[in-house]
């Protein structure tokens, strides 16, 4: 595993640093003991090494891997792959609802609206993880709303920015979000890719036929009503932030382009709204959010 990027916070000035854009020059002047982990929930420091031979690489600090949130791949990296394997099966077989995967766009929806990103106190209560009967060492942060009979409230459906994505996310279910880039429809055999931005990798949100297997909750045709709109805001240069929660996966034959699926209409969100309010007003907003 490779840490690409980083957050950088100084108290006054923020700025997400892709690792190939440093060297030791400017690292040493500006960003160093100012580096975080991209992700929103962790608080472990990174650092960034450019070594004679011109490798760079950043990594966390010595002592600071337990600051890493546990469903972050980073806080893994020198736990092994039985624990590494162990989490991440516990992360597909929780049982999540489509209420609290709605909350969850609905509440990173509004966060994508404020005015700044800082590195801050998480206020959230805090438990510990148990993996396979054994206690992890670190404190996790869970949940303060209420708890629904299969514990669903409970499990942590953390964000990640589509421009950072590498491989090392594949088999998480996150909270993906990012700028539609195109489109892609495969009528005969009914599935579409959302291509989104990312530098280093094709990222793509994928609808298979499971997105419309339910015809009460969508329908293929409904779903090329969806499309078309989508194609047709595109074309017209309008900026489309999706949100959306699924699992990460690798496209098939490829260990490198990646794909979020998504199996159910109530599970994504553009430009803060709903697959059917999309199809019914024959319209989306203009980008709302505070989001580059």
């Amino acid at each position: 595993m490779k840490i690409q990027w980083a957050f950088y916070d100084n108290g006054n000035d923020t700025e997400e640093i892709y690792y190939e854009n440093l060297n030791k020059k400017l690292y040493e002047s500006k960003y160093q003991g100012h580096l975080y982990c991209i992700s929103d929930e962790c608080d472990a420091m990174i650092k960034f090494t450019h070594r004679q031979d011109e490798v760079k690489f950043f990594s966390t600090w010595n002592g600071q891997g337990d600051l890493h949130d546990i469903e972050c791949p980073y806080f893994l990296h020198e736990k092994g792959e039985v624990e590494r394997k162990k989490i991440l099966d516990q992360i597909e077989s929780a049982p999540v609802t489509d209420e609290h995967i709605l909350n969850t766009i609905l509440n990173k929806s509004k966060n994508l609206k404020s005015k700044e990103k800082r590195k801050k106190e998480n206020k959230r209560n805090t438990t510990k993880r148990r993996v396979q009967g054994e206690q992890t060492s670190r404190t996790e942060k869970i949940d303060n709303g209420e708890i629904n009979s299969l514990g669903s409230s409970m499990i942590r459906i953390f964000s990640l920015d589509s421009k950072h994505m590498t491989p090392d996310y594949v088999n998480y279910r996150k909270c993906v979000f990012g700028k539609i880039k195109h489109v892609y429809f495969n009528e005969a055999d009914g599935y579409v890719y959302l291509n989104l931005d990312n530098a280093q990798y094709r990222v793509s949100i994928y609808l298979p036929q499971a997105f419309y297997a339910d015809p009460e909750k969508t329908t293929k045709s409904a779903l090329v009503t969806f499309v078309n709109k989508v194609k047709q805001e595109l074309l017209a240069l309008k900026e489309l932030v999706i949100i959306c929660v699924g699992m990460i996966r690798f496209k098939k034959g490829s260990s490198q382009d990646m794909n979020v699926h998504i199996i159910s209409p109530s599970h994504l969100l553009i430009n803060d709204m709903k697959y059917y309010e999309i199809i019914t007003s024959n319209s989306i907003n203009t980008n709302p959010y505070n989001y580059l």
